[in-house]
């Protein structure tokens, strides 16, 4: 029909991985079907829910490390303590392994994780994208492969009354001076469902008019060079990881967690304490670890 988009989000098995990997090279947009089971999503739902209680409730408790991204929604910092331990086991699906390998290189890390919510009454999002390109205003702005993803888990069914995310499908090959005429897309999400779409594909968020909050899990993996100071401030917290479970991984995997920062903890704090007194009052540092060092002394 004259006017109309036909295009569609290209939607995918965990066994196609290889297919998607294409299509969101092409698009700049995929959807996982069913890549987890329901049932953990509503486990994890019910964790961060209880971690995280402005992810549900916008008068309560916000997340740590808060990102405000548009008038009532909110991003904020979700730490994997060991209550949210399958969410580790997600984040090392192989479908995600194969296509990022594809996407990113083998090199790739995670480089966030937390929450984003839209409360009931969130207008729509302007059109944007995650990032700028690497090498805005060259040549190369548009034709270099991914850097960064951003991944969304939904914690509760996506459809056109809580709002979902739209996009303009191909637009990670654009500058932002170029027009685009074609329509926006979308794509209903269920949980279990998982989207995932390049940092530079043009995008936003739906309005949500139900009477409840729509959260979604939001990761990002990107190549190894890349950090995100756009979104963040520099200090920010970003993937926050109980140290044992990262720890006790695999090298293989546990590579994939690199820039995790460890949940507090009196080694923690103890670690932090000592480095404040090392920085800013050296004299009284070298003091009190010759005391703790002194035979008889704690270790």
């Amino acid at each position: 029909m004259e006017g109309v988009s036909m295009a569609q989000i290209g939607r995918f098995t965990a066994e196609q991985a290889p297919d998607a990997a294409q299509a969101l090279a092409r698009d700049g947009v995929i959807v996982f079907d069913q890549l987890f089971d329901p049932a953990l999503i509503a486990k994890v739902a019910g964790e961060v829910r209880r971690v995280v209680p402005g992810a549900y409730d916008i008068a309560a408790r916000r997340p740590e490390d808060l990102l405000k991204v548009g008038d009532r929604r909110i991003n904020g910092l979700v730490p994997i303590g060991r209550s949210m331990s399958n969410v580790i086991d997600m984040l090392l699906s192989p479908a995600f392994q194969t296509l990022f390998d594809q996407a990113l290189g083998r090199g790739w890390v995670y480089e966030s994780f937390g929450v984003i919510s839209s409360f009931p009454g969130a207008p729509s999002q302007r059109i944007h994208s995650d990032d700028a390109h690497l090498f805005e205003d060259t040549p190369f702005a548009g034709s270099l492969p991914a850097y960064a993803l951003t991944i969304s888990i939904p914690l509760v069914e996506v459809n056109a009354v809580n709002g979902g995310t739209e996009f303009l499908l191909g637009t990670h090959r654009l500058e932002w001076r170029e027009s685009y005429e074609e329509t926006p897309v979308t794509s209903p999400l269920q949980p279990g469902d998982c989207m995932i779409w390049d940092f530079m594909v043009r995008h936003r968020g739906q309005a949500n008019n139900s009477d409840a909050a729509r959260p979604m899990l939001y990761v990002t993996a990107c190549r190894p060079f890349w950090t995100d100071y756009t979104n963040f401030k520099p200090d920010a917290r970003k993937l926050v990881v109980d140290r044992k479970l990262v720890l006790g991984l695999p090298d293989e995997q546990r590579k994939r967690f690199k820039r995790f920062r460890p949940m507090p903890g009196l080694r923690t704090g103890l670690v932090s304490f000592s480095r404040v007194l090392r920085w800013y009052a050296p004299e009284l540092h070298q003091g009190l670890m010759k005391h703790v060092l002194r035979r008889g002394s704690f270790r």
